[in-house]
């Protein structure tokens, strides 16, 4: 009887308890545990000064895009946000068109120094080699990048990247781009718990 329950337990693929441990090994039971994750603490930082984070985010539901960000500066105080709707469009089509209205509303505001934070790795590479901006875009990024802005950009993890992701939802709901210059309602309690350092998990 203990020779079957050994091999019928190291047989099994089911995974135990730490609990457990004692029982299967006086069975001879090979243990399989869990595999656990890393939890990683995702946070958003503020620039040094003189420079303004705007995060950056899109949102394609079906083949209806829409895009949104949200401008900060050093010390993580709101100065504005856009959401936009685009209509049809493609998802790295929606994510290279937000970045080229953040540029935009920064030179409007007379912000020359942006860090560009968006949680799109593959977006992100139109500033390495402009050869990846969609063709319909080539005009519109062009005229972006001639508008005098410094620009830094870097990924965040999604979970970093909360607000410009709702910023991009809202876009759905509005004809447009719309330029907020108070923080939507809908916002302010994640806004400034983690303004207060309070991080999210992934």
């Amino acid at each position: 009887m203990h020779s079957l329950v050994g091999m019928s337990g190291n047989l099994s693929t089911g995974k135990c308890i730490g609990s457990d441990a004692p029982l299967l090994d006086s069975l001879l039971v090979t243990q399989h545990n869990h595999q656990i994750r890393e939890v990683v603490s995702v946070g958003w930082k503020a620039p040094s000064a003189p420079w303004l984070k705007v995060n950056s985010n899109d949102s394609v539901i079906g083949n209806h895009g829409a895009c949104g960000g949200l401008f900060r500066d050093h010390l993580g105080n709101f100065l504005g946000a856009f959401t936009c709707n685009l209509g049809i469009s493609f998802v790295f089509t929606v994510e290279v068109h937000s970045f080229i209205l953040a540029m935009e509303y920064a030179a409007q505001n007379g912000w020359t120094n942006i860090w560009l934070e968006s949680d799109s790795t593959s977006a992100l590479l139109v500033f390495k080699n402009r050869s990846l901006v969609p063709d319909l875009l080539r005009n519109g990024w062009h005229n972006a990048c001639s508008l005098g802005i410094h620009i830094i950009s870097s990924h965040i993890f999604r979970e970093g990247n909360c607000y410009a992701d709702k910023l991009a939802n809202m876009g759905h709901s509005v004809h447009g781009a719309v330029w907020l210059s108070t923080l939507p309602l809908d916002l302010q309690a994640e806004f400034y718990s983690r303004r207060c350092g309070m991080p999210r998990y992934r």
